[in-house]
């Protein structure tokens, strides 16, 4: 079999749709394989579309694994923010989708530049502007802000009973212990204590903590299933599926084998 003319690409999908054209936690995890970097490319252009509208908790990600590297690229803050990491090269930043693909193809960009571009876009852009455009601008964006202060808050916390202390005791101690998503970069990890404390870390290179956030839970019943909900604003909840998994934000977290939880390390 002859080798292909171009490299192949495999691309990974965390809180997106497979064409990159829809995100939310909801989503499952999706991969695709054998794509060319014209394919990415096309992927990476939706994904552009869709990054001004991301919200919390959504954390899309597209992670690219090929030849030349690993890759992820992040939506956040409306933009598309590059991470690398291979044992040849390191980069990273806010680049633009052909920026990436170059990138990834193996040559040498400057972030700095993307940045300059973008910027110098801009200045060209607002002298073209009119004194009615801004007016209208600026009571569009007065109009929003009044809507979204004197709106009701937005609870999508499904309904939950706390539990009696007993059976909170007993269902805290049975879940006590280590999950993680994955081992990768972006994946998460949480540390539950049975005394309620929670630990969530999300993972950098080599498994580094890159992100740390500690919780206090209290063990609950939601839809009929066993939960521990977290003490946050929005109050968001911990659904335990079985002994070995658990979801969190949309995301499945599985027990980690070998990994004693504290209930049985004091037993």
């Amino acid at each position: 079999m002859k080798k292909p003319s171009e490299p192949l690409y495999s691309v990974a999908f965390r809180h997106l749709s497979s064409d990159a054209k829809k995100l939310g936690p909801e989503l499952p995890d999706t991969q695709l394989h054998y794509l060319s970097l014209k394919q990415i490319r096309t992927l990476l252009e939706s994904a552009a579309a869709l990054a001004t509208s991301v919200l919390p908790p959504a954390e899309p990600e597209l992670r690219i694994t090929g030849e030349t590297g690993k890759f992820v690229i992040q939506l956040r803050a409306g933009n598309l923010n590059f991470v690398s990491w291979s044992t040849s090269r390191m980069a990273g930043g806010q680049l633009t989708p052909a920026q990436i693909v170059a990138t990834i193809a193996g040559e040498t960009i400057d972030v700095a530049d993307a940045s300059t571009a973008t910027s110098a876009g801009s200045r060209r852009f607002l002298p073209s502007m009119n004194i009615g455009l801004m007016a209208v601008a600026i009571v569009a964006v007065n109009a929003f802000t009044l809507w979204f202060v004197l709106q009701p808050p937005t609870k999508l916390t499904p309904k939950f009973t706390l539990l009696p202390s007993a059976p909170a005791e007993r269902l805290l101690t049975e879940v006590a212990g280590v999950y993680e998503t994955g081992g990768g970069v972006g994946d998460r990890r949480l540390e539950i204590k049975r005394d309620g404390a929670v630990q969530r870390i999300k993972f950098g290179a080599n498994r580094a903590a890159a992100q740390k956030q500690t919780y206090t839970v209290k063990a609950a019943e939601a839809s009929g299933k066993p939960a521990l909900v977290l003490a946050t604003k929005n109050q968001s909840l911990i659904t335990i599926n079985d002994a070995v998994s658990i979801v969190l934000y949309g995301d499945t977290y599985r027990r980690i084998a070998g990994v004693a939880s504290v209930a049985q390390v004091s037993r």
